[in-house]
């Protein structure tokens, strides 16, 4: 018998019938040692982390993280999930080239996206699958070789394992694959801010090479089946692996194409072939790729394409133009999203079905959306924003209802001033967020911007802190990755919301002066200041501007009105927090307007990035303390 290793994937997500063979645990993996077979991904040699690594980390039957995944596909544009996805655009394709649409499926519209690639330097590889008798993770390195690989091979391949066989020649690629592939080549390729620590390197300094992903196509898929199965089912029916040139899926039925005659067979009577991980499965097209493709939708003959971003629209335009593809707006998106919530539809009775049986269930899928996180226990809780902590009474007495609905009863109000449901259970997740979305509440990730009450209602705020937070808010919610920055706005020098211990402080500043003519000498000031900036000399009233923190106190309190405003805005401070490696904060610019913040923001961000060698190790402060005040300030202000 076979010696076992220990394996957090084994125990979790193998041997629960999650796994979807998509084979990024093997790409990861520094030492080579995950294989695949007909049963899924095992270990050929001991793990010295015990298989709690770069494996765990990439999986996405662990987690898919989609809604930070779809922050960095969607260019920080992302919309709350939906059926069938966010796209930019959607047409029937079919390649122009003969023999492409010959071989390839549906018209080949996939393999002439791929040939345009290669021909135009965009691409040195594309990782695909390779065999119909015996399918298998492929990289085709040369445009000449697609044809090969062209057309849909209907069993489980660890697609993402090809990525360990690339060389140092190979640069760029694009990944090709089902949409459990496409959620574990976006875990690999945004590792970094995801799981904000390096990806793991061997004990010997061994590492996994992976090129850079330019492109990832996602196809269509309704689910998939174990090739030995298969292989067994169609053995029994007559019809030979070895000698089939093509299969397709219309509808219900399997087309298997071989040179002595069609076969068609009923999907239901092939149900016994599914993988155990498709089963659970819940996204049919590939909701974070950047171009999905699939039958569903078009004329037979034609492919469906949605670009979803703006890189697969510029591929998908491109290809059009260069005469690789002929388009048509031809499509049905009501076909598409019939066959996207029947796949819905069959997740939700094989949860409950497994869930009945008492079987061990992940809910890998609850970070699909914005502001949900597991809790200890096992259950969720749901992070619903307010106007940086303003609430009117209906919308919080419907966060109420929601918590006795979907939660335990329990609310948490969190320092940055969201209300938190608690313990919703991962088969809630969808109906609770259908019912946050519905009901118009708002939900949010990490990155929004908190803010003391400012001057909108507190007698000593000198400047706007709520409506500003909420515009700055979705400018830079979840952007500036990989690893946090948190940003706070306080309305005077009391402070309330310690800007200085925030990446990103903004503080409420006024200078003052004073005008003589109207001073009396009285000395209320001198009693009002609380940093001894103002003393009585020959009758009147002189600041210190040594001393002075433009608070504006004594603006507030000269009976006389002779402490008035000289100057109104913002000061901004960078590089605290209070987190693990704490740090305080430094005075960038002061007297700052709220037009030219996002912008220093931007300047703020993209420097640290610049300088930032370990993701989620390094926050702004401890990268402004490595390359020196001075430096990072003098780079932050330059035009």
């Amino acid at each position: 018998m076979a010696e076992e290793f220990k394996w957090f994937l084994k125990d979790a997500i193998v041997d629960t019938g999650m796994c979807t063979y998509c084979g990024a645990c093997a790409a990861v993996c520094p030492y080579d040692i995950i294989e695949f077979d007909e049963n899924g991904p095992k270990l050929k040699d001991e793990c010295y982390r015990n298989g709690e690594g770069a494996c765990k980390d990439v999986c996405q039957r662990v987690m898919t993280d989609a809604s930070r995944l779809s922050m960095n596909v969607f260019n920080f544009m992302a919309k709350p999930p939906s059926l069938i996805g966010q796209y930019e655009k959607i047409v029937a394709a079919r390649a122009i080239d003969s023999a492409i649409r010959e071989k390839g499926q549906d018209g080949g519209a996939v393999t002439a996206l791929l040939a345009y690639c290669f021909d135009n330097d965009l691409i040195d590889g594309a990782v695909t699958t390779a065999g119909i008798a015996k399918p298998s993770s492929h990289i085709v390195t040369s445009k000449d070789a697609l044809l090969d690989a062209a057309g849909a091979k209907y069993s489980t391949v660890p697609v993402m394992a090809a990525l360990k066989e690339t060389t140092d020649t190979l640069k760029n690629v694009a990944m090709v694959g089902l949409p459990c592939h496409t959620y574990g080549t976006r875990r690999t390729q945004f590792f970094g801010g995801l799981n904000v620590h390096p990806i793991e390197v061997g004990k010997d300094g061994e590492k996994a090479k992976i090129p850079n992903i330019a492109y990832t196509i996602g196809l269509f898929c309704m689910e998939n089946f174990n090739n030995e199965k298969l292989s067994a089912y169609f053995k029994d029916a007559g019809v030979d692996l070895n000698k089939v040139r093509k299969m397709e899926i219309h509808l219900d039925e399997m087309i298997v194409f071989t040179d002595e005659g069609d076969t068609e067979f009923s999907l239901k009577d092939l149900a016994g072939c599914v993988s155990d991980g498709c089963r659970i499965c819940r996204d049919a097209v590939a909701k974070v790729a950047d171009i999905s493709a699939g039958y569903m939708g078009s004329s037979k003959g034609w492919t469906t394409l949605m670009a979803r971003n703006a890189k697969g629209m510029e591929l998908l335009n491109a290809a059009a133009e260069a005469g690789y593809i002929e388009t048509s707006d031809e499509v049905d998106v009501s076909l598409i999203e019939e066959f996207a919530g029947l796949k819905m539809r069959r997740f939700k009775a094989e949860l409950t079905k497994r869930l009945e049986d008492g079987r061990s269930v992940k809910g890998y899928w609850v970070r699909d959306y914005p502001g949900v996180r597991t809790e200890v226990k096992g259950t969720n809780f749901v992070k619903i924003k307010t106007q940086s902590g303003l609430v009117g009474n209906d919308y919080l007495a419907k966060v109420a209802e929601l918590s006795n609905k979907y939660g335990d009863g329990k609310l948490e109000l969190t320092n940055r001033k969201s209300i938190e449901i608690q313990g919703v259970k991962n088969e809630d997740i969808d109906d609770i967020m259908a019912d946050v979305y519905g009901n118009g509440l708002m939900t949010i990730g990490m990155g929004y911007v908190s803010a003391c009450p400012g001057n909108a209602y507190c007698p000593e705020g000198l400047v706007d802190t709520k409506d500003f937070a909420n515009e700055l808010t979705p400018m830079f919610a979840q952007k500036l990755t990989p690893h946090k920055m948190k940003i706070a706005i306080a309305g005077c020098a009391n402070n309330c919301v310690r800007a200085h211990r925030h990446d990103i402080g903004i503080m409420g500043q006024m200078q003052s002066k004073i005008d003589n003519e109207k001073c009396n000498g009285c000395g209320r000031c001198v009693e009002l200041c609380k940093f001894n900036a103002l003393s009585i000399s020959g009758g009147k009233a002189v600041i210190d501007r040594d001393l002075c923190r433009n608070c504006g106190w004594c603006v507030r309190g000269c009976p006389h009105e002779a402490a008035v405003e000289d100057k109104l805005g913002y000061s901004v401070w960078i590089g605290g927090n209070d987190a693990r490696k704490p740090t305080n904060g430094i005075l960038l610019k002061e007297f700052c307007t709220n037009e030219e913040i996002p912008a220093l923001i931007n300047k703020i961000a993209s420097t640290f990035v610049k300088y930032r060698t370990k993701p989620g190790k390094e926050r702004l402060g401890n990268i402004i303390e490595l390359v020196g005040e001075g430096q990072f300030v003098r780079e932050v202000l330059s035009e």
